[in-house]
């Protein structure tokens, strides 16, 4: 049986600041101090010890600039750790960051896939692909429900609104913890107003969460349409450049795909939807608690003067993906600028 941290203990953390945590949880990280790595861990004594690691292979770290320059800086997980980590929801901003590094995997097993297409038997890559694809919808839809959780814990169970009808509403309607529940009504999305309305929401946070319920939207038609109605990804082209598809199909028609996009006239790049995806996804994610936190008070960063960094092998080829959405790298390879007739798989 664990013994509990006694609060002295703390002291040994020069990068926490004990008198900021007011009851929110710490994620031991290790520390990068510009010329080593410094790491503590919990003992089941109840004490923290400090361990040598040489190098974080794949972890969350602390620091005052990266490590590395293919380490990321998402806004949304800092925030997170440093300002919203309370016990009830460590879970779910645990998943989340797994849910990123996922991601990033994704991003690299496509490209690893496009690497070897030339070996790997037609029909096998079309299933690849497809399965990733499926994958990345079903990871980017969970991520807005474990959002939300954290956010409908935030509203209901930690703030009061100075205003005490405001606050009878919003202890009359607590916000739900899915965020089709919150945001939509049956399959409509909520404007600003009914959200506000509904839940006692500040304006500035429901029209956050308005911009970003089609997206969710889709998303969850996509995933319903994978997981309960048996309805796969539409075929996949490999070609020298890329994976390619239809931009006709059902599930890539709602894009706004653009003339350097297309392989020819038939098909276009898969990789800016892909990134599209990812990029909306972390995106949602950031601005959503970016607008609850300019209108009410979190407490301060349990690491003042530090920020949250991802490290992960995954890293470069996750960048590369969100250039393509932003409009460069469009390909996988840098391929012939004449568009050939295409290998046709599914």
């Amino acid at each position: 049986m664990r013994r509990p941290i006694d609060l002295s203990e703390f002291a040994k953390l020069p990068h926490i600041n004990t008198g900021a945590l007011n009851g929110r949880t710490i994620l031991l990280m290790p520390v990068w101090d510009g010329a080593s790595w410094n790491h503590w861990i919990d003992t089941p004594d109840g004490q923290f010890i400090k361990i040598q690691i040489v190098d974080a292979a794949r972890s969350n770290y602390l620091a005052t600039s990266p490590a590395s320059e293919n380490d990321l800086h998402i806004p949304f997980v800092d925030f997170m750790w440093q300002r919203a980590s309370w016990p009830e929801v460590t879970r779910q901003i645990s998943a989340i960051c797994d849910d990123f590094h996922l991601l990033a995997t994704i991003a690299a097993k496509l490209e690893h896939f496009h690497e070897v297409h030339a070996s790997v038997d037609r029909t096998l890559m079309d299933a690849f692909v497809k399965s990733e694809i499926e994958q990345l919808v079903v990871v980017a839809r969970s991520i807005f429900d474990l959002l939300q959780e954290v956010i409908a814990h935030f509203w209901n169970d930690r703030i009061k609104l100075i205003d005490p009808k405001e606050d009878a509403l919003r202890k009359q309607n607590k916000a739900p913890d899915t965020f089709r529940k919150f945001a939509m009504n049956g399959e409509a999305p909520r404007t600003a107003e009914e959200i506000t309305n509904r839940y006692a929401m500040p304006a500035a946070v429901s029209g956050v969460y308005a911009k970003h319920t089609p997206f969710f939207a889709s998303l969850r038609k996509m995933r319903d349409h994978i997981i309960h109605g048996g309805s796969s990804v539409d075929t996949i082209f490999v070609t020298e450049r890329g994976f390619c598809i239809d931009p006709q199909s059902k599930y890539f028609s709602g894009f706004a795909w653009k003339p350097e996009h297309h392989y020819n006239q038939n098909i276009v790049s898969l990789r800016p939807w892909i990134g599209d995806i990812i990029i909306r996804t972390i995106d949602a994610c950031s601005e959503i608690m970016s607008s609850l936190a300019s209108v009410v008070p979190f407490p301060p960063p349990i690491a003042p003067n530090y920020q949250i960094f991802i490290r992960d092998p995954s890293n470069r080829a996750l960048t590369r993906l969100l250039d393509a959405a932003k409009g460069n790298l469009i390909w996988w390879s840098e391929g012939p600028a004449e568009a050939t007739e295409p290998v046709r798989n599914g």
